[in-house]
C-alpha cells in the first residue's frame, strides 16, 4: 500500500523507557506526600521513605519505608489504628 508506514521495534524495553522519567518524579511526589502524612514521634519512620528503580523493568519504580515498624503505623494492630501515610498519599494522586 503507498503511504504505509511499518514500525519495527528493535527494543522491547524502549516504551518502558520512555516514561521511566515520568514514572520516577511521580514515585517521589507520592513519597513526599507519605512523608508529609507520616506521624512524628521520634522522625524516624517519615526520615525512611525511599524510591527504588523496579524490579528488572525500567519503567517502575518501588515507594518503600524502611523502619522496622512502617507496616504497623500503614496497617495498624489489633491494639491501635491504621494510620496509612502511603495509603493517604496514593488516594489523592501524590
Amino acid at each position: 500500500m503507498a503511504g504505509e508506514v511499518v514500525f519495527r521495534v528493535t527494543d522491547p524495553k524502549a516504551p518502558r523507557l520512555a516514561v521511566q522519567q515520568n514514572i520516577a518524579e511521580t514515585a517521589q511526589k507520592i513519597a513526599g506526600a507519605a512523608r508529609a502524612n507520616t506521624p512524628r514521634l521520634s522522625g524516624l519512620m517519615a526520615a525512611s521513605w525511599e524510591v527504588r528503580p523496579g524490579y528488572n523493568d525500567p519503567g517502575t519504580s518501588v515507594v518503600i519505608n524502611t523502619a522496622p515498624y512502617a507496616r504497623f503505623v500503614e496497617y495498624g494492630t489489633r491494639r491501635t489504628r491504621a494510620y496509612a501515610p502511603l495509603g493517604r498519599a496514593l488516594a489523592v494522586g501524590g
